[in-house]
Order: structure tokens, then C-alpha cells, then sequence
């Protein structure tokens, strides 16, 4: 039986189970889409089968979606990696089919766009992808033309760029830190990707260099940018006198430290300790 991989009969946003999906496109069972990643026969299409929370019994790869951007790993076995990494270059459309938790149905997000590939002389690669969505979309930046008199379509343009690099930093900074730089929370969606020079003060080099960030939990990252803390070139906490009161309420001991300080870190520390941070 021939199948044909038609996306116009799926409404991005909805749900799907494997089941329906192999009906829609002709396969004799679902068993055919069971895996990861999916390349049909004699057609430019690559199918991704994301599951953030895997059974037990599963690979736990670190896959999740935050801000459209989808941080994903590859296959250990790498047998799909290079036609992934070739997507753009070979003419092949990437969809995207993700779920929270395993036995979920999946919720197709429509096509997504490879940004950048880290550890390619290891497995399982770490690819970063842009969601895109329908790609006809006129609220798609990514597909539109820039004119230099159309400052609309400029300014989305850039507004583009701007997401996709904070989507490299945070990869870049996960690369780096792992979790928490602090109390090494894990949780992606608990993390955030925080500048130690802030963005408004950065060069264009600064803002995407991962040695400028550190991954911290919601309070530690509120108290870094609005100065409340600070840390000294060997990782322990600097404390505020504004906060001094509130510390026990804010579970704060003083002790705390960064789980580790790269030196390329260090000049970042000091610009923040010296313009950031409240003494």
C-alpha cells in the first residue's frame, strides 16, 4: 500500500494519537509511526515524535518545548542525525508532532526550523530547533521578506533574530551549567537563562556569549538582576544590605555559592558587582 504524508488534513494545535495519524496517511498500523523520528519513503519529510516526560523504561533524553524554541537530543544511534542536520540544504520539511507525558496524545506544532546542532563528535547530538508552525503563516517572521522600507517586516525580522539568539544562549548556558548554577535544579522549565552583564548593556558578542549567563531558579535569577545579589570571583553569594532583613523570609543562609566559576566568567562578575549589584 502506497502512503502519502499529507499535513493539510492536520490543524497545528490539535491533538493526535500515532493511530489516527496512520490512518490519515495510509499505514497498514500505527506500529509504523512508533519511533522518535520518521522519514518516509520517496518524500521530503521529516517527522519528529516528541515526548518530554518518558516512561522509565526509556532513554531519558532532555526534550522540551519553552518559547518556541524546542531543545531536543537525537538519537543515540545517530542514524537519522545527518538527514536532520541536512534538512534545509535537501529541500526537507521538519513537523513536529509533542506531548508533555508519555501515553498522551500528541499535539502537532506544525513544521520546525533547525538553528543550531551542539556536540556533533558526540551522541545524542543536542539540537536546537525554532518551532515555525504553519509555514505560510503571515505571523511566521522567519518567512518574511525583509524590505528596507518596510519597517514592520524589518522589525520583525529582528525580533526574530533576537528570539533565536536567546534560544542559543539558553543552550548554550545548559551546555555550560546544567542546572541551577546555585542548588543545581534540573527542571528546564524551572531554569532560567540569566545575563551577568545585562542584555541592555551588552555588546551583540556579550549577549550571545554563555560565559556572560548563568541558569538560576526564579528567585535566584529575581534577586541577580535586580542587584539584590551578587557573587565574588570564587562563587560565594554577596548579599545586599537592602536584603539583610529579609533573608530568613527568603531562605537565604549567606553560604550560598555558584556550583562552579569558569574563569571567562569572572570579568562578567566584576562589571556586575560593580554596576549591578546594591552593596
Amino acid at each position: 500500500m502506497s502512503t502519502l504524508i499529507d499535513f493539510e488534513k492536520l490543524v497545528v494545535g490539535n491533538e493526535y494519537a500515532r493511530k489516527e495519524l496512520a490512518e490519515v496517511w495510509g499505514y497498514q498500523g500505527f506500529q509504523g509511526l512508533s519511533r522518535g523520528v520518521i522519514t518516509p519513503r520517496n518524500s521530503n519529510v521529516i517527522i519528529l515524535f516528541v515526548t518530554k516526560d518518558k516512561q522509565a523504561s526509556l532513554p531519558q533524553y532532555s526534550d522540551y518545548i519553552i518559547d518556541d524554541f524546542l531543545y531536543w537530543d537525537g538519537e543515540s544511534g545517530g542514524g537519522n542525525n545527518s538527514r536532520i542536520i541536512g534538512a534545509e540544504q535537501n529541500g526537507d520539511d521538519i513537523y513536529l508532532f509533542y506531548r508533555a507525558r508519555h501515553h498522551q496524545n500528541f499535539t502537532y506544532k506544525g513544521i520546525v526550523a533547525l538553528i543550531e546542532v551542539l556536540n556533533e563528535q558526540t551522541l545524542p547530538h543536542q539540537f536546537l530547533f525554532k518551532v515555525l508552525g504553519e509555514p505560510t503563516s503571515p505571523d511566521n517572521p522567519i518567512y518574511e521578506p525583509v524590505f528596507p522600507n518596510n519597517h514592520k517586516a524589518t522589525d520583525s525580522r529582528a525580533m526574530a533574530l533576537s528570539r533565536i539568539g536567546q534560544g542559543k544562549f539558553r543552550t548554550g548556558l545548559f551546555k555550560l551549567w546544567d542546572g541551577c548554577a546555585v542548588n543545581s535544579i534540573h527542571i528546564p522549565e524551572l531554569l532560567r537563562a540569566s545575563h551577568i552583564k545585562p542584555w541592555k548593556s551588552s555588546d551583540a558578542a556579550e549577549r550571545l556569549d554563555p560565559y556572560n549567563g548563568l541558569l538560576l531558579s526564579p528567585i535566584f535569577d529575581t534577586l541577580f538582576d535586580k542587584g539584590f545579589i551578587s557573587f565574588d570571583d570564587h562563587g560565594k553569594i554577596l548579599l545586599s544590605k537592602q536584603i539583610m532583613d529579609s533573608c530568613e523570609v527568603l531562605s537565604l543562609s549567606g553560604e550560598e555559592k555558584l556550583v562552579k566559576v569558569y574563569n571567562s566568567n569572572k570579568v562578567y562578575l566584576e562589571y556586575h558587582r560593580e554596576h549591578v549589584f546594591l552593596k
